[in-house]
């Protein structure tokens, strides 16, 4: 009876290869992956233009600041 345990081993397997995509089609992706995907992008742009405006502010004004004249700005 190796076939009926070669039947059990393989029938696991072919419902796991039936699941997954295969290398035409995407995987599935929500609508609100996209949402947070775009949120968070959005939010890391905003945080870093701050953060390029802090340094060009502080560059432009550094004469006036103790702590930048210490460190060479």
């Amino acid at each position: 009876m190796p076939e009926a345990d070669g039947e059990k081993a393989s029938a696991p397997q072919a419902s796991r290869d039936a699941d997954a995509p295969t290398a035409g089609e995407a995987p599935h992706v929500s609508r609100a992956s996209w949402l947070y995907y775009g949120l968070g992008l959005s939010l890391q742009t905003v945080l870093w233009a701050l953060l390029l405006l802090a340094i060009v502010v502080a560059v432009m004004v550094g004469g006036k600041l103790t702590e930048f004249r210490y460190v060479g700005f």
